[in-house]
């Protein structure tokens, strides 16, 4: 018997998780938690989003309060600051709950958020660790998903099988809660910067005449490889699939953040604010609730100009 396997043993069960947020990545991570043999107790606005791990054995709480008299260690992952804030220390938060004592916040809410949500906990003497998961539900199904972790190593160490459950990779990248959501940003805005790019110069070899599998197939052959030509233009955009599992308003969302924080810490971000157009002028022009990857088809159909002949 392994030692995780002794660890979930009659005698020594495992202990209760709580996880608020069911939506498209926050049901993935849960539903880890499921299968890793830990009790959960759930709670989403959306009633259908718990009807599945009722099915399953969770527990259903009314407030994220109630999830935090269940389980001293709680995850939430959550769309929008605003909503992590509310969920953290608003009227039925976290904060009022009477067994907690870690707070896992695995959104991407900013700096300045987290911060926020670590001043309101700090007084209950409630942990919180900053942890950013990456990969999407794409990289979930393909067991690829990282975890930025930012707590005090102690934290860390209490929670580490844990956030194994959760992740395939974990990185301890600081001490200060908020120092996960500037590396988690940076990272998002990277990824979509290489979607943006690589949708430029693929539509101009297109244009030039060349198959844009050849296109794809030289550039991952040459210099100008990155994760959209090695992996999303191949099984998402050229077979038409487009179909990541994650929605272009969310990840619009941390292209914003991203520019908030490059301002804060007066970084430059000239190259950063032309991405944030683009991506800010698609969500405008109503293709937020798309699957990210239709990024290519909008800017090939608002961008695209024909030359003179």
């Amino acid at each position: 018997m392994t030692q995780q396997e002794e660890q979930n043993t009659p005698e020594h069960p495992r202990e209760r998780l709580g996880f608020i947020g069911l939506g498209d990545m926050g049901k993935l991570l849960a539903r880890r938690f499921l299968r890793a043999g830990y009790p959960l107790t759930v709670c989403d606005i959306n009633p259908q989003a718990v009807a599945e791990f009722r099915d399953k054995g969770a527990e259903v709480a009314a407030t994220p309060a109630e999830v935090a008299s269940q389980a001293e260690i709680v995850f939430a992952c959550l769309p929008a600051p605003a909503v992590s804030e509310q969920v953290a220390f608003g009227e039925q938060g976290i904060v009022h709950g009477t067994a907690i004592r870690i707070y896992v916040e695995t959104s991407t809410m900013g700096y300045a958020t987290m911060r926020r949500i670590a001043e309101a906990l700090t007084p209950r003497n409630i942990a919180l660790i900053d942890s950013p998961t990456s990969g999407g539900p794409l990289g979930e199904a393909r067991g690829k998903l990282s975890c930025f972790i930012a707590t005090r190593p102690e934290i860390f160490e209490r929670t580490r099988a844990i956030l194994t459950a959760m992740s395939d990779r974990l990185f301890h990248i600081g001490e200060t809660p908020g120092q996960s959501q500037v590396l988690k940003l940076s990272n998002n805005l990277l990824n979509a910067a290489t979607m943006t790019l690589s949708s430029e110069m693929v539509l101009m070899a297109m244009r030039a005449g060349i198959d844009p599998n050849v296109a794809i197939d030289v550039i991952n052959a040459s210099t100008g490889r990155n994760r959209a030509t090695e992996d999303l233009f191949k099984s998402q955009i050229l077979n038409g699939a487009f179909s990541t599992g994650a929605r272009l308003e969310i990840l619009g969302k941390d292209v914003d953040l991203a520019l908030v924080e490059a301002a804060r810490l007066g970084t430059p971000h000239h190259a950063a604010s032309a991405i944030r157009d683009i991506w800010d002028a698609a969500i405008r022009d109503g293709h937020g609730a798309e699957d990210y990857s239709n990024i290519f088809k909008f800017i090939d159909q608002t961008y695209s100009t024909r030359p003179d002949a």
